[in-house]
């Protein structure tokens, strides 16, 4: 009996077995999260596929995720789909098929874990999908479904994924729809475009794109508007490559071209290029440095972000001030034009950063909080002891005068930071009332330390390097002036020798006595944000102040003699 029980029992674990195995060869096949589409995502879809042998009965499946819906009683031959969708009338119209259609829920636009269970809770299958690396991120938005590449890979590893190329024709928001529901996925179909371009509102958006040789880039016009796309070299001689749509027609209608030669290609609408509906397209070769002149390298997209970004090329122009990172590369090129980009790297390399040295730089295009750079892998000097561009008069700085060479009359101390070993932060307002900041850098032999200036009365004169610091996106804030010169007046009034007044102690905590040969009149007492914290009236050589009401912290000095004013910092300590 004993063998008898064995037998039976191996008996029914092989039926089971067999019924599992069966139900184990349907897959989630290929998922439809995020289409084009504005609102509510009519051609959502999940799309079962019975890999296996056998015939599987699906009545009573169902997901245990975000899409409410209960299988009908259907019969999936081997080979056979099974498409359920979240509108069947949507997906008859796009993709001209009958589709099951769910009760209700959606798929999640980000990702998530989609879990197909059996009338009895089983499991039959689960993908955990996202839309970033290693998934591809085209379905996300771009028109495309997400594909399965195999049946007989593993569905929860993104890589067995990919984006659809079963293209529909249709255009929904400047994306054509791809999927293949219902039938066989595409093999990887088309590559699909590297961009994508909106011809609308008498432009193209983006106007100034960037892909690699060898990519795609789409035009969508569904406009009834007669527009065409026209990068011939007749038009624009110096094009690489011709490229042309032909004559200007209404909408809806698609146009690509895929660049085979690195270079900068111009092209226009012939209808409507007088106002302004032009464009550009750069490929480049990403194992070699193709040039692109200095003003395309500086093109941010509207958040601030260099559309260039990570493109190898190079740049010529003259080293304007100093290296600000001397363990490393920290030094700005500008050419003829004032335009400029700053060259950074932390290693040391054998050239010695020279101000008036033209150079060409080799290497590839980065950005660090909104400062554009080149990270050079070669630097070759051409000539040496160039003149210097002409300084460029600006009321403000913006992202046209970052890394160019610039001055500044009439700014208004208001207060002096971030004072470190490494320089200070001058904060200003200019006689328009914009806030501008000046940054004093340690490397920069200025002739004046934080104690020189003073909030309230000093004009400063700067000749610097447009520059920017912000470290979130948008880039598009955080403009400063490096200060490469400052003039400093008060009034006409000259500002005196360190050593022509004394101020003992410092740091202190109750009083300060002030000893000088000069007579003293006044002596002011500022916050480092240049609010006064005391003002006494004297007359004498030796003064002693008391600063009991002072607050601890570091403040600014401000002595008035007979010969000038003399200035310092003064520590508190409570």
């Amino acid at each position: 009996m004993t063998r008898t029980r064995i037998i039976c029992h191996f008996f029914s674990a092989l039926i089971v077995f067999s019924f599992f195995s069966l139900q184990a060869q349907v897959v989630i096949n290929e998922i439809s999260y995020n289409p084009p589409e504005s609102n509510v995502d009519s051609l959502e879809f999940i799309e079962l596929f019975n890999a296996g042998n056998g015939v599987v009965n699906i009545g009573g499946w169902h997901f245990t995720s975000g899409v409410e819906d209960t299988f009908p009683n259907v019969d999936l031959q081997p080979g056979d789909y099974f498409v359920t969708a979240i509108s069947a009338q949507a997906m008859m119209s796009v993709y001209g098929i009958a589709v099951h259609e769910w009760s209700d829920g959606a798929v999640n636009n980000t990702g998530e874990t989609i879990t197909l269970v059996d009338e009895n809770d089983i499991l039959i299958d689960s993908v955990a999908f996202e839309d970033s690396d290693p998934w591809p991120s085209e379905p996300d938005g771009d028109g495309p479904s997400l594909e399965l590449i195999d049946s007989a890979l593993d569905n929860n590893d993104g890589a067995n994924w990919q984006y659809s190329g079963g293209g529909t024709g249709v255009i929904i928001n400047g994306f054509e729809v791809s999927g293949t529901p219902g039938a066989e996925n595409s093999g990887g179909g088309s590559p699909g475009p590297a961009v994508t371009i909106a011809v609308a509102n008498f432009k193209f958006t983006p106007k100034d794109v960037v892909v690699q040789v060898g990519e795609t880039v789409r035009w969508v016009n569904n406009e009834s508007v007669h527009h065409n796309v026209n990068g011939t070299q007749s038009t624009y001689p110096g094009n690489p490559e011709s490229f042309f749509s032909g004559a200007p027609v209404q909408g809806p209608w698609q146009f690509e071209f895929t660049p085979l030669t690195a270079g900068l290609y111009d092209y226009r609408c012939d209808a409507h290029f007088a106002g302004g509906m032009v464009g550009t397209v750069s490929a480049y070769d990403p194992l070699a440095y193709t040039d692109f002149p200095l003003s395309r390298l500086r093109l941010n997209n509207e958040n601030g972000s260099a559309i260039y970004d990570g493109v190898p090329t190079t740049v010529t122009g003259v080293v304007h001030g100093v290296n600000f990172q001397p363990t490393g590369y920290s030094f700005y090129v500008i050419d003829e034009n004032n335009v400029g980009i700053n060259v950074f790297s932390f290693d040391p390399g054998s050239y010695v950063v020279t101000e008036g040295d033209r150079v060409k730089v080799s290497g590839v295009i980065d950005q660090f909080n909104g400062l554009l750079e080149i990270v050079p892998d070669a630097i070759e000097v051409i000539s040496t002891g160039n003149p210097l561009n002409n300084t460029r008069a600006v009321t403000e700085i913006t992202e046209s005068d970052e890394s160019s060479y610039l001055n500044i009359d009439e700014l208004i101390v208001d207060s002096v930071g971030n004072i470190s070993s490494s320089g200070f932060t001058i904060f200003t307002t200019n006689s328009g009332g914009a806030k501008i900041q000046v940054r004093a850098d340690a490397d920069v032999n200025s002739g004046f330390e934080a104690d020189d200036l003073f909030p309230g009365e000093w004009l400063v004169v700067v000749a610097g390097i447009g520059t920017q610091f912000d470290n979130s996106s948008p880039y598009t804030s955080g403009y400063q002036i490096l200060a490469l010169e400052l003039q400093i007046v008060i009034d006409g009034i000259q500002t005196l020798d360190k050593a022509s007044v004394t101020m003992q102690p410092n740091p202190a905590i109750n009083s300060i006595l002030f000893k000088s040969e000069l007579t003293i009149s006044e002596i002011e007492i500022y916050s480092m944000e240049g609010k006064q914290l005391l003002h006494k009236q004297v007359n004498g050589t030796d003064t002693e102040v008391d600063i009991n009401t002072l607050p601890a912290g570091m403040h600014m000095v401000k002595t008035v003699t007979d010969q000038g004013i003399w200035t310092s910092l003064l520590s508190v300590i409570r």
